[in-house]
């Protein structure tokens, strides 16, 4: 295989993974609007079970948890960390730092500093590797 061959192949699976992606978030819509079309006809209908094609469909009533907005925080004077803490559910908080944003963060100390700190050093991995860069080619006048 000719390297124009694998960049074309390479096109190809980046192409199929964008096709991918949008069709898994079209069908989990899907997915969601078929389960409340259900859901609502179950109730409706006052069947709380239905089988076929041998699966088993019940309605299962539950309770959903999320935290509130920061602006209904704020406009409260809450913590949510430290009303977590306060109730004794910090034992949930987990401190983490998204490795894109590690990654650019560490970027832009080495370009300011010269080289990473000592301190950053031991604790940063650094290695250098080869990438291929995608980017729409534009045609010139």
């Amino acid at each position: 295989m000719t390297l124009l061959e694998m960049v074309k192949d390479y096109q190809g699976l980046l192409e199929r993974k964008a096709t991918l992606e949008a069709e898994t978030k079209e069908n989990n819509a899907a997915i969601e609007a078929a389960k409340a079309r259900i859901t609502q006809q179950m109730v409706d209908d006052d069947c709380p079970r239905i089988t076929t094609g041998g699966y088993n469909y019940s309605l299962t009533p539950k309770t959903s948890y999320s935290k509130r907005s920061e602006e209904d925080l704020a406009a409260q004077g809450l913590d949510f960390l430290e009303v977590l803490r306060e109730e004794g559910l910090g034992g949930i908080i987990k401190e983490t730092v998204n490795a894109q944003t590690l990654q650019s963060t560490i970027k832009n100390y080495v370009e300011e500093h010269g080289e990473l700190s000592e301190a950053l050093d031991g604790v940063i991995r650094t290695y250098d590797y080869n990438d291929i860069t995608r980017r729409k080619e534009t045609k010139k006048k």
